[in-house]
């Protein structure tokens, strides 16, 4: 353990005698400090500490809990902080240090630190799925740099260099048919998925089983049925910025967890991300509409729903354009067509 956090923990229990503490401290927090103070650790200490930091960090914005100038530091925030082994003036050393070990105690040991895990599902406009030997080898993006993806409802952009640290740390990444552990298909420490950036984004090669999960997601591959990448991640502290009015967001650095082939239903998985503008653009469901278009395209017939839905797009993006009733559906077949591509623009 490094000498700070001991220091720390030392001068807390010293500004605990002298009656700067506060009433929120607990036994146990006066305890563990004193196990600090004498440079002893827990692992679930450390892991407890990684997740108080980042919650208390906020508490560090008072002037009594970070400037020693200031006539009521130290403040019972920063008291705690120093109780904790990090020092309020300087918190960030036993902070990174902190986080290092808890995650190498997740490595080491298996154990499941609570971590907030999102997901983000990406079209894929171009993949590869070939035979290699007794099986099939995948290749494709799973997530792409600076475009802007469907609101969230904010806007979100991957930075270029993102995943790279997390890359860099060599841990145990798999790749799964959506996001379930019981359907793997590769992993990073087998080399049977190969992950890297490039200029474009996340890139994933894949030596696909020759497994019943394997063989029956490359066939869905080959005839494009499954179409969607996505990859589950969390996010590191300062590894985002967001805008002034908080609808925009930018990730910096991620933590990247697994990457997955999505399947799901036909018609949704076919809801490409021009017909997604689409809808936000009308506000419309993106799936009733993506169902409305694939009826079109099969002439199996609109239900009334469907047909209304088609008319009130064209009537809200072309209002000069009356749409007779017996040419209604072609016109609406046209025309949201020719929409969805200058939606891409």
């Amino acid at each position: 353990m490094p000498k700070y956090i001991q220091a720390a923990a030392k001068t807390g229990l010293m500004h605990l005698r002298e009656g700067h503490g506060g009433d929120g401290l607990t036994d146990q927090t006066i305890r563990e400090a004193r196990l600090l103070a004498a440079g002893q650790v827990s692992d679930d200490k450390i892991i407890r500490a990684n997740a108080w930091g980042a919650r208390h960090a906020v508490d560090l914005q008072a002037a009594k809990n970070n400037n020693a100038d200031d006539k009521e530091f130290p403040g019972a925030g920063a008291v705690a902080h120093y109780l904790w082994g990090i020092n309020p003036l300087d918190p960030m050393p036993a902070r990174d240090w902190f986080e290092r070990q808890a995650e190498t105690i997740k490595e080491e040991t298996n154990r499941e630190i609570p971590v907030s895990i999102e997901t983000r599902e990406l079209v894929m406009e171009d993949f590869e799925i070939r035979a290699q030997g007794d099986g099939m080898s995948f290749r494709g993006y799973a997530a792409v740099f600076n475009s802007d993806s469907e609101p969230l409802p904010f806007i979100e952009r991957i930075q270029y260099g993102a995943f790279k640290k997390s890359l860099k740390s060599k841990n145990n990444i798999r790749m799964y048919v959506n996001h379930d552990d019981t359907l793997l298909l590769a992993s990073t420490r087998s080399n049977t998925l190969r992950l890297m950036e490039d200029e474009k984004g996340l890139l994933a090669e894949a030596d696909l089983p020759n497994t019943t999960t394997g063989r029956d997601l490359a066939v869905l591959l080959e005839t494009r049925v499954a179409d969607s990448m996505s990859f589950g991640f969390s996010v590191p502290r300062g590894g985002d910025n967001w805008s002034t009015a908080g609808d925009r967001r930018t990730l910096t650095e991620v933590r990247l967890h697994e990457v997955s082939v999505v399947t799901g239903q036909p018609a949704y998985a076919a809801t490409s991300a021009n017909v997604r503008k689409l809808a936000h653009r009308t506000d419309s469901d993106p799936e009733s509409l993506a169902l409305a278009l694939a009826a079109l395209e099969s002439d199996e017939g609109l239900t009334d729903e469907q047909a209304s839905l088609l008319r009130g797009i064209v009537d809200i993006l072309a209002p000069k354009i009356e749409a007779q009733k017996d040419h209604g559906l072609v016109l609406a077949k046209q025309m949201v067509q020719l929409m969805a591509l200058q939606a891409s623009t």
